[in-house]
């Protein structure tokens, strides 16, 4: 139950392919597809035939719902899960991201309990917010939904200390399974690197929004570094006319072309990955450094060195440190000086290429199949 994002959308074709009878339960209030990319699971909509989803005409945000549902029995609502569960005869249900499926979780809890005691959760993120007091918030809101869910899955031990720390839970089974995608989108062959053509540094950003960026990116190109980007509106100008030669835009990549392989082959012509965000408008960083965001889980897919400023992404920190797959930095001094460092690249990069390859969900898969099963099993006694 959840919305269909890049990682609902390989990881349920991959349960379904594995042994599971999967059905979804949408709940996006702007997008309703009638079925995931290559695979025949049936989507019910939880709101598209609700009157309630005209309370939402454009998505109210994760508080609007959570206040709006807490205050607020949604019989209906209730009673369409519940059917569909029922109907389904479905075992566990599955969630995953960050709190934002949460509010539809509390309509579940007003009369589900038993059900709520056999889901899985998967968080990508937690906490969600950057800002000290909707933090707090946060965790007051998603404290009663924690407590009850039959199963955890956190994307770093961090996390999961952070999730002991605050919540304290004394029900339901916890582990740890780092975001991965299947062997099919990792890359299919090996790119010349465009730094041996002119002799200078070149990066990919894949974040979604490099306009949240761009004080980093403007400092980066100062330093003669390359900076490759998605294509965006009116990102051309924000160097000078000297220093806009080291921004490139690349074409947004469809669904299909992430699937097959194609970006991860693409991403294999840079240097590195840079893995950032806009740190300098945050005053709480636990989601930095609990999270193992999708964009560093991407470029693991292509086998390349990463790379992102030193002290906030620590769960991402400690995977580049264990394996030696990428660097941190101290200031954009640092990153071009350790980026112009042949030897050291050379070293990051085959040890990227190497050992990337473990991070895929064919080899991992027993892990988190172990889990769902006694999750599945726990589920007898209620």
């Amino acid at each position: 139950m959840g919305e269909l994002d890049i990682h609902a959308k390989s990881f349920l074709p991959f349960l379904s392919n594995n042994g599971y009878d999967i059905i979804v339960i949408n709940t996006s209030h702007w997008s309703f597809p009638k079925k995931i990319e290559e695979s025949q699971t049936p989507i019910y909509n939880l709101y598209k035939s609700s009157k309630i989803g005209l309370f939402f005409p454009h998505r109210l945000g994760w508080f609007g719902k959570a206040f709006f549902y807490g205050l607020t029995r949604n019989n209906k609502l209730i009673n369409k899960v519940r059917e569909i569960v029922k109907q389904n005869q479905v075992d566990i249900l599955y969630s995953s991201w960050g709190s934002h499926n949460f509010p539809e979780l509390s309509i579940v809890k007003k009369r589900c309990n038993a059900l709520l005691k056999r889901t899985v959760y998967e968080f990508l993120t937690y906490p969600t917010r950057t800002y000290s007091p909707l933090v707090k918030i946060e965790n007051y809101y998603s404290k009663d939904i924690i407590n009850i869910l039959g199963g955890r899955i956190h994307a770093s031990e961090r996390m999961l200390r952070y999730i002991r720390n605050v919540f304290h839970p004394h029900f339901g089974r916890d582990m740890v399974f780092l975001e991965c995608f299947c062997k099919k989108y990792f890359y299919r062959e090996r790119l010349s690197l465009l730094s041996e053509k002119d002799g200078q540094p070149h990066l990919i950003f894949i974040g979604s929004d490099p306009f949240d960026i761009h004080l980093q990116i403007r400092e980066i190109i100062r330093r003669k570094i390359h900076m490759h980007i998605c294509e965006t509106s009116g990102f051309d100008g924000i160097g000078g006319a000297d220093l806009n030669r080291f921004i490139h835009m690349f074409n947004r990549f469809n669904y299909d072309r992430l699937q097959d392989g194609t970006f991860a082959t693409f991403m294999t012509q840079f240097d590195a990955c840079l893995v950032t965000y806009a740190f300098q408008k945050a005053s709480a960083f636990d989601r930095f450094y609990n999270s193992i965001p999708s964009r560093f889980s991407f470029a693991l897919t292509a086998g390349i060195p990463i790379t992102m400023p030193r002290g906030y992404l620590k769960g991402c920190e400690d995977i580049l440190n264990e394996n030696q797959i990428g660097f941190t930095y101290t200031d954009y001094d640092d990153l071009k000086n350790k980026l112009s460092n042949k030897e050291l690249m050379n070293y990051y990069r085959r040890n990227a290429i190497v050992k990337s390859k473990k991070f895929n969900l064919e080899d991992n898969f027993e892990k988190i199949d172990k889990f769902l099963k006694q999750i599945c099993n726990d589920s007898i006694l209620f």
